[in-house]
């Protein structure tokens, strides 16, 4: 009996399967022939289209481009914002990253001086190190008949280049003694060396800077630009009692301190502020005349401003859009007005309102796809630019595929009412219609 009931199924079984497939390809032939006829509107009313997806466009390029901007920092930041170790943080007397005028409070604090330096290392000795260094840029350095301009001058004290990430390539580093005793001896940064010695080793050779003539004793490896206008290797380094002998001691000394491991940068900042307090004799009910800096402070205050960029972005790219996806109604209800008796001709031929309305709807759908195309193209263009002009910017699929999906979200939308209109028109009045 089994046997007699599946041999007569089958048939029945195959039926069905024919006509699913049949349906599955009618369905495919439809939606082919809507894009034809949706891509011959657009070539019949080049212009027209163009003008209207400038702004569905400018909303898509502006949000890829911004995105790329932002990931391109960020990803710059989490690989060496600031020059510090992973597990190093600064003391310093100013906020690193602040806008407009600092309050006068502020700008009043007393310097951070070489011997806060010394204080601090002897009340942290639970830090791997302490270290002490200043900067002064602009500078210009000569040597065997060649100049560099422009040359970053860090002042420190032996553990600069550790707590900075700078490794000695070729020689050696000032130590302890040659700091704090102004030896006549510097460090070149890759950048300097390659102007001053393109065609041997500078190690014991002579420079002159400022008016001090200085032994070259070793060459820090090169690090590459940073894209916060910074670049490790055009920087030399002196000792740091050297540094204020040359250009004064009225200035603000910044401190970096080491942990052991990066588990302990907690625990070792607040030691450290508590440390200091008492170095600068603050008494309990007075604030912080010092502030600290860190690679994760600073990605915090950048994550803080890249939220606040982005959500304004969003903002200023949702009004784009919103402009884009009127300019597409507009574009389909005249396209609509346009087509009157083409309309009633297929429907009178047989069409249903579903394959009118899905017809319209494609291309109101597929014209705003090309306007995010052609965004996501022009934001992938500035991001080659940017990365031309040594400025960093990656683009992040994701943006990508929001800016697509969002495009084709507005054309969807702005398409549906003149889609409407067109399934909803009789026969017998869009062909009496010239």
């Amino acid at each position: 009996m089994s046997s007699g009931k599946s041999s007569a199924a089958m048939p029945a079984t195959a039926r069905a399967g024919r006509k699913r497939a049949s349906g599955f390809r009618a369905t495919v032939r439809a939606r082919v022939d809507d894009l034809r006829l949706a891509l011959s509107a657009f070539g019949a009313h080049r212009l027209r289209a163009g003008l209207t997806l400038l702004g569905i466009v400018i909303g898509v390029f502006t949000v890829v481009a911004m995105m790329s901007l932002l990931n391109g920092l960020q990803a710059s930041i989490d690989k060496d914002m600031g020059g510090l170790g992973s597990n190093v943080f600064q003391i310093q007397r100013l906020p690193s990253f602040h806008f407009g005028q600092l309050p006068p409070e502020i700008q009043r604090r007393k310097n951070i001086t070489l011997a806060d330096v010394g204080a601090l290392r002897r009340a942290l000795p639970q830090a791997e190190q302490v270290g002490g260094e200043v900067w002064e840029g602009g500078k210009e350095i000569s040597g065997d008949g060649h100049t560099a301009e422009g040359v970053m001058v860090g002042g420190g004290t032996p553990e600069f280049f550790t707590n900075n990430m700078l490794p000695i390539g070729e020689g050696r580093a000032y130590d302890e003694g040659e700091a704090m005793g102004a030896a006549r001896v510097v460090v070149l940064g890759s950048s300097v060396v390659d102007v001053l010695f393109p065609r041997g080793n500078p190690v014991g050779q002579r420079v002159r800077l400022g008016r001090l003539e200085l032994e070259v004793i070793g060459t820090i490896e090169r690090q590459g630009g940073s894209p916060l206008g910074g670049n490790p290797d055009n920087l030399i380094s002196i000792p740091i009692s050297l540094f204020l002998e040359l250009y004064g001691t009225g200035r603000s000394l910044n401190i970096t301190v080491m942990a052991k491991s990066h588990e302990e940068m907690a625990r070792i900042q607040d030691q450290a502020i508590g440390a200091f307090r008492i170095i600068r004799g603050l008494d309990a009910q007075k604030d912080n005349d010092f502030d600290m800096f860190s690679n994760d402070s600073a990605r915090a205050t950048f994550d803080q401003l890249a939220g606040t960029v982005t959500a304004a972005g969003l903002v200023i790219c949702a009004f784009s859009l919103i402009v884009g996806g009127i300019g597409v109604m507009n574009i389909m209800l005249v396209a609509v007005t346009e087509r009157t008796r083409e309309i009633g001709l297929r429907k009178a031929l047989g069409a249903r309102r579903s394959r009118v309305l899905m017809q319209f709807v494609i291309e109101a759908v597929l014209l705003a796809f090309f306007g995010g195309v052609i965004g996501v193209m022009l934001a992938f263009g500035a991001t080659l630019l940017g990365r031309f002009l040594d400025f960093p910017a990656q683009v992040p699929m994701w943006a990508v595929a929001l800016g697509l999906v969002v495009s084709s979200g507005i054309g969807l939308l702005a398409g549906i009412y003149p889609a409407w209109r067109a399934s909803r028109l009789e026969p017998a009045d869009a062909l009496r219609l010239e």
